[in-house]
């Protein structure tokens, strides 16, 4: 019988829903994958940062909650949001940054001038995080008929 693996969290990410090491693993952003950097793309602390940010992104879409990073509802949505975001932010680092080389008659080389890519991934990511997050949303909020009343339902009466 085979002996199956998964990565521990380091011990400051315990019950986190995702980490960095996940994102990274997510993102294949190691460094033997990035032989042009020889280091990773992101540190730890740009996740967690963008970790944080999507939190509170996820929390306002469709109706407000207040979702942590120990109880959001599903790891893959948000490891989609989250490396969204991160390559967002690289691309506009890569647009200030952009820089073109030519040497006699050999094709330019370009610095930094992947943005293209790094603008159109996220986008794609983006907008699928924005849907999984509604139907996670909605999901909830059909599982309240009947009970209590739909968290919508009860801010009509509130005001």
């Amino acid at each position: 019988m085979a002996i199956v693996a998964t990565p521990a969290a380091a011990p400051q990410y315990q019950n986190w829903v995702v980490y960095p090491e996940l994102v990274r693993e997510f993102m294949r952003d190691y460094p033997d994958k990035n032989p042009l950097v020889g280091d990773v793309e992101f540190t730890d602390k740009e996740i967690e940062r963008a970790i944080t940010l999507v939190l509170g992104l996820a929390n306002i879409i469709s109706r407000v909650t207040d979702y942590k990073i120990t109880t959001f509802p599903n790891a893959y949505v948000l490891m989609v949001g989250v490396a969204a975001h991160l390559l967002k932010t690289e691309a506009m680092r890569q647009i200030r940054n952009e820089a073109t080389y030519q040497d006699g008659n050999i094709q330019p080389v370009g610095i930094d001038n992947k943005q293209q890519g790094y603008l159109q991934m996220p986008g794609v990511m983006q907008q699928e995080f924005t849907q999984l997050v509604t139907t996670i949303k909605l999901n909830e909020n059909m599982n309240t008929f009947g009970q209590l009343r739909s968290p919508i339902a009860q801010s009509i009466h509130i005001r």
